[in-house]
This record gives C-alpha cells, sequence and structure tokens, in this order.
C-alpha cells in the first residue's frame, strides 16, 4: 500500500511539476474582467504533453518516458530540499540573508552572484523554498530544468 501511495504521490508532484499550476479561487467581491477560464485539468496537460504523437493515445514508450521524467523531478526536488535544509542553519524554512552568502551557487558566482532581493519575490527578506528554485534555476539551468519540468 505505501508503494502504491509513493508512486502516486510522485506522479501527482510530478503532474504539478510538468506545468499544471493550480487554479486560484476568486472571492466573490471580485468581478472578473473578462470571461472565466474553464478550471485546468491536470492529468489532462500531463496526458497531453506526454501523448508526443498526439494521436490520443499514450503507447508504453510515451509512458514511460512520462514516467521517467517524473521520476527525475521527483528526484530533483528531494534533492533541492535537502539542500535547502542544509542551508537553513537556523531551521526557519526559509534562506536569511545571513545564510544566502554560504550558497554554493552563490559562491561559485563570487561576486556576479545576484543580490538575495532579485529572487525575494515576497519581499520579506528571506528566500521560501519556491524562490530558492528560481534561484537555482537561473544560476545552474541544467538543474533548474529538472526541477521545473
Amino acid at each position: 500500500m505505501n508503494t502504491i501511495r509513493g508512486t502516486m504521490m510522485a506522479m501527482a508532484c510530478g503532474l504539478v511539476l510538468l506545468g499544471a499550476q493550480p487554479v486560484a479561487a476568486q472571492s466573490s467581491a471580485a468581478k472578473p474582467a473578462t470571461p472565466a477560464r474553464p478550471a485546468q485539468d491536470p492529468a489532462a496537460e500531463a496526458f497531453k504533453a506526454w501523448d508526443k504523437d498526439g494521436n490520443g493515445s499514450l503507447s508504453l514508450v510515451e509512458f514511460r518516458t512520462g514516467w521517467q521524467q517524473v521520476q527525475r523531478v521527483a528526484e530533483m526536488q528531494v534533492r533541492l530540499r535537502h539542500q535547502f535544509g542544509t542551508v537553513d542553519a537556523n531551521k526557519n524554512n526559509a534562506i536569511d540573508p545571513a545564510e544566502y552568502g554560504s550558497l554554493v551557487l552563490v559562491k561559485q558566482a563570487g561576486k556576479n552572484a545576484p543580490q538575495m532581493s532579485v529572487y525575494d519575490a515576497n519581499r520579506d527578506g528571506k528566500l521560501e523554498f519556491g524562490e530558492y528554485v528560481k534561484l537555482v534555476q537561473a544560476l545552474a539551468p541544467e538543474a533548474g530544468k529538472a526541477a521545473a519540468k
């Protein structure tokens, strides 16, 4: 049962990482200026992405390729989470300015390293995991591509 649950979680994570974005809820007070888009279907989006020949069905090769991609993405996410946790010395689930300088990618970039504020999207003075992933995508494109897929 744990194997099935783990497999399903990996698939769900992979589907999200393949580009499916959750739909944000609208408040009843906000009136959309344009007609509302239909809700996205992550499973349909993943199927379409995996169906390379566009014939409406997945061959074993297409499924295997998509599945392997999901596995690579999940593995990269685990590695990034581990690295993030290692750098987060005070364990506040964020990389603070004092911790930012200890990032290997920042050290490698040296004086060409971007200021932390470039990746601090919510301007709270620290990098949360999603912001850290954006930094990795920018400074280590090969790792960032795998994490973003």
